[in-house]
């Protein structure tokens, strides 16, 4: 912008401050967007796992759908039945009630506990994932704040900066008309001197 178009136009120069700070405004924003998005994602996830977890019944017969009896549980009830049946063989109880009971509660006993084992797994799983949320949350929670103030701050500026061009013209017209009094007041009291433009320029010294 020129000196004369800056001097005719005193509110372009605002409105191009203007225009700076929605760039580096917007630029910041865009910077900082992603995570508060981030946040508000992993907001949702929580929400849905809080909801599943104030239900733990319903959580459970869920994951008990997917349990499948492990390879290593399987080969425990294997040998736990082989030493059964050995155990029985040599105390001469082969085929009595008591004793096929006994060695299927240890066969049960085993697949309850690696049932056990699983929903436990799925459980560290579930709250680890939880866990990472919740970090996620936070810093989307922490990006939101910061880019509200950043908004909050933009306008402010922008306030002044709107206001400041609307009434640039007046305030150029009224330093103009403030300058030219305060000439005009020195010409008349013969402040501007004697040189060849001043009032004292008219003023007799004495001299005939």
């Amino acid at each position: 912008m020129s000196m004369l178009s800056s001097f005719l136009h005193p509110e372009r120069g605002y409105a191009a401050g203007q225009g700076q700070l929605d760039r580096y405004y917007n630029q910041g924003q865009g910077y900082q967007q992603p995570y508060n998005q981030m946040g508000q994602q992993a907001g949702q996830g929580l929400n849905t796992a809080m909801g599943r977890l104030m239900d733990p019944a319903s959580l459970q017969n869920e994951w008990s759908q997917g349990y499948e009896t492990s390879p290593q549980a399987l080969q425990a009830q294997e040998l736990a039945k082989q030493q059964g049946l050995n155990a029985m063989s040599a105390q001469g109880v082969m085929g009595s009630t008591p004793a096929l009971q006994a060695m299927q509660a240890g066969e049960s006993q085993i697949g309850l506990n690696d049932r056990q084992n699983y929903l436990d797994n799925l459980m560290q799983k579930y709250q680890a994932g939880i866990g990472i949320g919740q970090n996620m949350y936070g810093v989307g929670a922490s990006t939101a704040g910061q880019m509200g103030q950043n908004a909050m701050n933009m306008g402010e500026n922008s306030a002044g900066m709107a206001y400041g061009q609307q009434n640039a013209p007046g305030q150029m017209f009224g330093q103009l008309a403030s300058t030219a009094g305060n000439l005009g007041m020195q010409y008349a009291t013969g402040g501007m001197g004697q040189g060849n433009f001043g009032r004292g320029a008219w003023t007799t010294t004495g001299d005939y």
